[in-house]
């Protein structure tokens, strides 16, 4: 080779040097690498199964690496000292012949092998130097250059796949206990054993990612689907159970304002009207007493958990409630009916009066005597309806009766 010739293997060789330490950094600055190795700060993954297997020969790939390019590098300096001392017109064939040799050449010394006496001949060595030409250990470097990165990366691209899966299901289990405390479920048996398989998986793909199957979320995602459907149903119970509970106290109000009502009528009747056959005694309060007892112990076991029994209970109290309110009801009617006798008897009073007035009947003595007496027993307390309505009538027919000779004009 000519000076011309050196020149351009050096300036080959530099950029080769280049090139390879540019990728031996990339791939060592990889957080994945280093965790793997257990360098820059990183604890060392204490790896299991195929990862293991795998991982140990590339991280021995990748020492040999280091240790090659060292002698690679020494080897390309060496010759561009040489080369350095070649005076630039002045070409040196020995050196020439020297920097040559050592480019292209086995110049490289690999690690010495001890021969075991067992397999020596006479004429066998102890020890044997191995030696490689540096083009030959670049293309031994690159083998392993592309094994490691192939491990590392595969790696890499596991644990980046399977950890946002493994903690998507993480979140979602927490979001259904979240909602089964919330709902006081405690009988779901499923999230424990779920939440132990997450926890076996996390180690599984902290420690042996090439060993965890891709699909492992298709056994899990249908039971977390499962669960989560029975939750929303059990929600959707349970706000349904409120509803009802809601509309429970309604119907208690209602049941309260018409006991009140319907014992307000009954002594207010009592005390203004006569005749009391037709009047009923309201429901006792300590029934009433009782259905709210038994509404606020259906509260009691909701709030401790306890749905269908309580949706049971409801129904029965609802019905029970809703038969009270019809009673009580039909009572107030008929407790009120009395009043509204009299305030009725009272207005026909009136009007009667105002039709006598317009038909120029005030000076009807008889008239005047039975309006006289039903106000008297319509304004008196207590008031006996029937004598009152019979004056009312008489005074009715008495002026209906009466009919002027000009209203008989033809």
């Amino acid at each position: 080779m000519n000076l011309e010739e050196i020149d351009k293997l050096l300036a080959d060789w530099k950029k080769k040097i280049d090139l390879v330490s540019q990728n031996l950094i990339d791939l060592h600055g990889l957080p994945t690498y280093q965790r793997l190795a257990g360098v820059s700060g990183f604890s060392k993954v204490q790896l299991t199964g195929v990862t293991q297997a795998r991982v140990t020969s590339a991280l021995e790939a990748m020492n040999d690496l280091f240790g090659y390019f060292d002698l690679l590098v020494k080897t390309i300096n060496q010759a561009a000292e040489i080369r350095a001392s070649i005076p630039r017109f002045l070409g040196s064939p020995q050196k020439l012949q020297e920097i040559e040799q050592i480019l292209t050449k086995p110049s490289i010394q690999l690690a010495v092998v001890h021969t075991p006496l067992a397999n020596r001949g006479l004429l066998t060595a102890a020890q044997t130097t191995n030696a490689i030409a540096p083009q030959k250990l670049l293309v031994l470097m690159m083998n392993a250059y592309d094994a490691a990165k192939q491990v590392v990366l595969a790696v890499d691209e596991a644990w980046c796949r399977l950890q946002p899966l493994l903690s998507y299901t993480e979140d979602e289990i927490h979001k259904l206990q979240t909602l089964a405390n919330f709902l006081k479920i405690n009988s779901l048996q499923e999230l424990p054993v779920i939440r132990e398989k997450i926890s076996s998986l996390r180690l599984d793909i902290e420690r042996d990612p090439l060993g965890v199957r891709a699909d492992f979320a298709k056994e899990i995602y249908p039971q977390i689907a499962q669960i989560k459907l029975f939750l929303q149903q059990a929600a959707k119970q349970q706000d349904l159970l409120r509803k009802n509970f809601a509309i429970a106290h309604q119907l208690q109000s209602q049941l309260l304002e018409l006991h009140s009502n319907a014992t307000a009528a009954f002594d207010e009747s009592t005390l203004k009207v006569i005749e009391h056959s037709m009047l009923q005694k309201p429901l006792a309060i300590e029934e009433i007493e009782a259905l709210s007892s038994w509404l606020r112990r259906l509260e009691t076991k909701f709030v401790e958990g306890s749905v269908k029994p309580v949706e049971v209970g409801l129904e029965n109290w609802t019905i029970k409630a809703k038969q009270y309110i019809a009673s009580v009801e039909a009572v107030y009617l008929a407790n009120k009916a009395p009043l509204d006798t009299r305030a009725e008897l009272r207005g026909r009073l009136e009007a009667l009066k105002a039709k006598a007035l317009a038909r120029g009947r005030v000076e009807d003595t008889i008239l005047s005597e039975l309006a006289s007496q039903a106000h008297q027993l319509l304004y008196t307390r207590p008031t006996p309806l029937n004598k009152a309505a019979e004056l009312v009538s008489q005074y009715e027919k008495r002026l209906n009766g009466y009919l002027p000779p000009y209203s008989h004009k033809c």
